[in-house]
């Protein structure tokens, strides 16, 4: 049974809806788990009822009445009795139930017991075999098919869905850890005997999960350890010293964080036995770039070439003319979509290219040594499966400013090692962060012009998005916000507006204006999340910013506080949400990207916190990412695996742990 079409009763126009909501074969139906449940197991006599119990009533059906009432409501009211008493139902524009629902009959109803009119009543009951005496999945549904629907279809095909599936988890482990077997948990998730099974269920399903992504991030270690790097690099007396003299040419200091990040890049680097895979994670303005820079420096040593990869093209010229400024008697080469290599490229040339322009240039791939990838969420499957596909792969290096929590680190990214730079410069001044109630905008707007025409220092203003939304109406959108403020707020400063629709050469003129001091207040959409370091921009004003994840607030605030200047940022918001405030307010008085990041996770959840580097990481269904004692315990179970098992077929693990559409990650 690999096809929809195989269930009973499914026909071309459900398997279109059910298409809608990702679910294309058997298995995927069967992995569509509920998202709550209706305790209604409790079956009571009508005279033992309370108000607020779940409950299912047994009784005979006594009268039963369509009325229409002053206020002009539909309601139908039907009186059901057993030995013990009378109790009224109450249903709202419901008027064919009179005829599902015979005076004399006798039926089970489940719902919840409400007062109403004085009475104890069950409000909008449900009932029939499939919704009463036991505890009810709620499922996500689509118009057309709904969660009585899935109710139904499952609880009838259950069986003949689930007889081919077979558990990947060896059965000492399921044993050992008490784990309930896989075809009993996707049993006991649709159609749980009690809240102890159910429970039992879902811990084993989240744990499949877990489990999967953890062995997928196995086997990629294990693959990447088996390979041999491009190029074998070494460090002559020679080479040492050139490069101490480029850390002592430097204009400050590097920190304790950039010493240590770079020893272990560097040992890395000069490993014959394996290509270096590294992440290397650091807060925004925390100075990655010097490691990155050395790197680069001690392949060009070495006569081979290296390649930093960025996703943008701003992001490109702004690394270039950092690399021209420190480096500027070796071979750099700029690459974008409106920037072509001329010329020969040198054996120890340092490339800095955008990855749409790379893949035009494959030529380039068989060449490349190092590889150092900036903001790597930013990059697609496929983009780094080009780079990385090879017995031979370069050394890679991969920098991301969003800082990651340990769960999330442990879970996706053990195929990594690891380099944290945890301290900013010293000259950094934290910047002062505010939530500014609707009622002080317009004087946080005249403070700012004050502040700018009195020191010369510039400032952003950030919208979500380019154009006016039809559907989210309150959330500001750029070009709207920069007519506004251009014309209404700011007529004596000098604005511009930039965003990703903008041709790159208009753009990365806008930029260089701005960097110029011939603009005050930059109108952007988030474009300027990476890639802009401009000391004499000191204020942010983030608008609607409740639309942001905290993660990516921090990151657009660290486009300011980038010199030894107070910088502020300023957080407008419509949404008068207690819930969306008290997150904002969080911004107000922590700095620390770790700790907003963890934050994030537990109060939004990895979709939305991690938008950005959920590109390609599957979208887990009962498992959380701030669950550390569930990854815990999925990592210990893999290890229990590793030991008892050298010859264990991981990918096992990954295939059947969990349905098809949850296999991609990055």
């Amino acid at each position: 049974m690999d096809k929809l079409s195989s269930i009973p009763g499914l026909g071309p126009k459900t398997e279109i809806k059910l298409n809608e909501l990702g679910i294309f074969t058997p298995t995927d139906l069967l992995y569509h788990f509920p998202s709550r449940y209706l305790d209604f197991s409790h079956t009571v006599k009508i005279s033992s009822l309370s108000p607020d119990q779940s409950v299912t009533v047994t009784g005979k059906v006594q009268k039963f009445q369509n009325i229409f009432t002053r206020s002009g409501k539909n309601l139908q009211k039907a009186t059901i009795s057993d030995s013990s008493g009378n109790l009224d139902l109450i249903w709202f524009n419901q008027p064919y139930l009179s005829k599902t629902i015979p005076i004399g009959s006798v039926l089970s109803f489940a719902g919840t017991i409400q007062k109403y009119q004085s009475h104890l009543t069950l409000i909008a009951p449900v009932f029939g075999p499939y919704n009463t005496g036991q505890i009810i999945a709620i499922y996500p549904q689509t118009q057309g098919l709904t969660s009585n629907w899935f109710r139904k279809t499952l609880q009838a095909e259950l069986p003949s869905l689930i007889q081919n599936i077979t558990d990947s988890l060896p059965s000492d482990i399921l044993r050992q850890y008490k784990l309930m077997p896989l075809p009993s948990a996707l049993t006991h998730i649709h159609c749980p005997k009690n809240q102890t099974l159910l429970t039992a269920a879902r811990l084993r399903l989240a744990l499949d999960e877990i489990i999967s992504l953890q062995a997928q991030s196995y086997l990629q270690k294990k693959t990447w350890t088996s390979l041999h790097p491009h190029t074998s690099f070494i460090s002559t007396p020679v080479i040492e010293k050139k490069l101490q003299k480029f850390i002592k040419s430097l204009p400050f200091d590097l920190t304790p964080s950039q010493i240590k990040a770079w020893g272990e890049i560097k040992a890395d680097l000069l490993s014959s036995q394996k290509p270096m895979n590294r992440l290397l994670q650091g807060d925004v303005g925390s100075g990655k770039t010097i490691p990155a820079m050395l790197s680069c420096l001690l392949a060009s040593y070495n006569r081979s070439l290296s390649l930093l990869l960025v996703p943008t093209g701003i992001l490109a010229h702004q690394h270039f003319a950092t690399f021209k400024k420190f480096l500027p008697k070796l071979p750099l080469h700029l690459l974008t979509s409106s920037e072509k290599i001329k010329g020969k490229i040198a054996k120890n040339s340092i490339i800095i290219a955008t990855h749409a322009a790379l893949f035009q240039s494959p030529a380039l791939k068989a060449k490349i040594a190092l590889l150092i990838v900036d903001e790597q969420h930013k990059f697609g499957v496929k983009q780094r499966a080009f780079l990385g596909n090879t017995l031979a792969p370069p050394h890679c290096l991969t920098m991301t400013a969003t800082p990651i929590p340990r769960t999330i680190g442990l879970t996706f990214l053990g195929h990594l090692d690891l380099s944290t730079i945890d301290h900013p410069p010293e000259d950094r001044i934290p910047t002062k962060t505010f939530l500014v109630p609707n009622q002080k905008t317009q004087n946080c707007y005249q403070w700012l012009q004050k502040h700018l025409q009195s020191s010369g220092e510039q400032a952003f203003v950030v919208c979500p998005f380019i154009d006016l939304s039809e559907t989210l109406q309150t959330v500001k959108s750029a070009q709207v916000e920069f007519d506004n403020l251009s014309k209404n707020i700011f007529p004596n400063l000098r604005l511009a507006l930039i965003h990703g629709r903008l041709k790159p050469a208009v753009r990365h003129q806008i930029i260089a204006d701005f960097k110029d001091k011939k603009i005050d207040i930059l109108v952007t959409t988030p474009i300027i999340e990476v890639g802009i370091d401009i000391p004499n921009s000191t204020t942010i004003i983030i608008q609607s910013a409740d639309r942001f994840g905290l993660a990516q607030l921090h990151q657009l605030r660290g486009r300011v506080g980038r010199g030894s200047l107070q910088s502020y940022c300023y957080l407008f918001s419509e949404s008068d949400n207690d819930k969306s405030q008290s997150r904002l307010k969080f911004l107000e008085t922590n700095h620390n990207g770790l700790k907003i990041a963890e934050f994030d996770l537990k109060t939004r959840g990895p979709g939305e916190a991690f938008s950005t580097i959920q590109h390609g990481f599957p979208s887990l269904r009962l498992a959380s990412l701030s669950n550390l004692k569930l990854i815990t315990f999925s990592q210990k179970i893999l290890q229990a695996i590793l030991d008892r098992y050298p010859d264990f077929n991981f990918q096992s693990l990954v295939a059947s742990s969990s349905p098809p559409n949850l296999h991609q990650t990055n």
